[in-house]
């Protein structure tokens, strides 16, 4: 057999104790010169060290392994021979494995102590190359699932390497194997060190933690989500300029699914991260997952009591979007917040007429009946003279909207003036400016802006009405509009009632 088989740094890359990569080194260059007894003395050097470093690994986590590490640790503390005390023990604490592991470690144990005495046996090439190769096979390059010393290790390549080049796809199997090389037991270890490097140990890390921990959501375990909603949420407070937590929730929206012991602070956390967030496109997709997971996972009474100002937060990020109508159809509290951020939202006049545009131009047909629905009445209501306010104040597409009484937004409509007709007094406090009753009558209110024709009855150009009947229109609407905007804005400046 030639020696040219074994790939010295090839093998050297596998191991991971640094020790015993030194030995296996020692190992190679001995069989490369013929020194094939050396080489098997410096091979088993290499596999006993690595397996004593694995087993002080795993003590604090395993009651076998800190029995059978602390005997070891005994005998190499004293500077004796441990090896035999090494296989010894595993033997009899059935740790070794496969029945081969056993076999080998055995065999190398063997052929180590004739190798280190004067036996009269021959040492082969064949004999020395099989122990290396199978030594990096079988313990040293094995990718057993380390504990604290893994964590260290991965944290330490996290602030070096980039884990996850552009160029390379599929980061979802890198991050299923660093899982993979820890013990189950320290993946929340893990994942509370990985946090507190964040912003300390440079972008290179941070990006790195970022793509992981979206990777760790990905997976949909629910021990996973334990750490995560844990060390993320229940443990700590995070800066609202952690943006990166809403890819981790969009990932896996269970993640929000448990309770925190200070579930005020953890929920004003959580709001003050979604309400510091960019408002694009990708972001708001994953707030609106987010978004539509808690309400269809969630009763009323857990939203309430766990996440009042996080679904504040997210109502206000997603006003123009028709997924508010899952927070409508909730009804109780969680109805009544969604509802005002969108009529608090509309108040403002550039708001409305954005929203208005957003229904004509994005949402799919169906979805107006559908908000309008679970919309309240008094709701219904406000939304309409915010919208109205808005077309006098010269906004495009809410003028348009008010022309034609409203008919463009068909149900919404439909239940302002139900409101309108049977809660005539509510509704003539809405439109009560100054409190004194000189505010435009509901009557009136309908008459100028919820009157719709119909639409065989709106004339075609060639029967369109003269100027001169426009003119006179206009003028009587602008009248109207003027009286009942300049009351409104005097109403501002009163101190309110209470």
């Amino acid at each position: 057999m030639s020696e040219q088989f074994i790939d010295k740094e090839q093998l050297l890359a596998k191991v991971h104790n640094e020790d015993s990569k030194g030995y296996l080194a020692e190992a190679i260059d001995c069989y490369r010169a013929g020194a094939y007894r050396a080489s098997i003395v410096m091979t088993a050097c290499a596999v006993f060290e690595d397996l004593r470093h694995k087993l002080k690994d795993f003590a604090p986590y395993d009651p076998a392994a800190d029995l059978v590490s602390r005997k070891i640790e005994k005998a190499f503390d004293h500077q004796k021979s441990y090896e035999a005390e090494t296989f010894r023990l595993l033997k009899e604490s059935k740790m070794l494995g496969e029945p081969e592991n056993k076999r080998y470690l055995l065999e190398l144990l063997t052929a180590r102590n004739n190798a280190a005495h004067a036996s009269g046996l021959a040492t082969t090439q064949v004999s020395a190359a099989k122990f290396i190769s199978e030594g990096v096979a079988r313990i040293l390059g094995k990718k057993l699932q380390w504990a604290e010393h893994g964590v260290s290790e991965l944290l330490e390549r996290m602030k070096r390497i980039d884990l996850f080049p552009t160029f390379v796809e599929g980061r979802s199997v890198i991050a299923d194997e660093e899982l993979e090389n820890l013990d189950p037991r320290v993946h929340a270890l893990m994942i509370s060190r990985m946090v507190d490097g964040m912003g300390e140990s440079g972008p290179v890390y941070d990006r790195n933690a970022h793509i992981l921990f979206e990777c760790f959501a990905q997976r949909n375990e629910s021990n996973m989500r334990r750490h995560l909603f844990d060390k993320f949420i229940n443990d700590r407070t995070l800066p609202a300029s952690s943006a990166w937590l809403i890819d981790v929730m969009a990932a896996d929206p269970e993640i929000l699914g448990r309770k925190a012991k200070n579930a005020s602070a953890a929920d004003a956390a959580l709001s003050a991260i979604i309400r510091n967030a960019p408002e694009d496109e990708t972001r708001l997709d994953q707030l609106e997952m987010i978004f539509e997971a808690l309400m269809k996972d969630h009763p009323e009474p857990i939203l309430r009591e766990r996440y009042e100002e996080t679904i504040k937060a997210l109502s206000a990020k997603l006003w123009l979007r028709p997924v508010l109508t899952n927070g409508l159809a909730k009804e109780g509290r969680v109805r009544d917040l969604v509802e005002q951020t969108l009529l608090d939202r509309t108040r403002e006049h550039e708001a409305a007429e954005r929203l208005l545009v957003e229904i004509y131009t994005k949402w799919e047909i169906g979805e107006e009946p559908f908000f309008a629905k679970y919309l309240s009445e008094m709701g219904a209501f406000k939304l309409i003279v915010n919208l109205c306010l808005a077309g006098e104040a010269g906004k495009d597409r809410c003028s348009k909207l008010i022309k034609r009484g409203c008919a463009h937004l068909p149900d919404i409509r439909a239940k302002a003036i139900k409101f309108l007709r049977e809660n005539e007094a509510h509704a003539w406090n809405i439109l009560d400016v100054d409190d004194n009753e000189t505010g435009p009558s509901p009557e009136d209110f309908f008459e100028h802006y919820l009157k719709a024709e119909p639409e065989w009855l709106i004339p075609h150009d060639e029967f369109a009405p003269s100027e001169e009947e426009l003119a006179e229109s206009r003028r009587q609407l602008q009248a109207f509009s003027m009286k009942f905007n300049a009351r409104r804005k005097a109403s501002a400046d009163l101190p309110k009632a209470g």
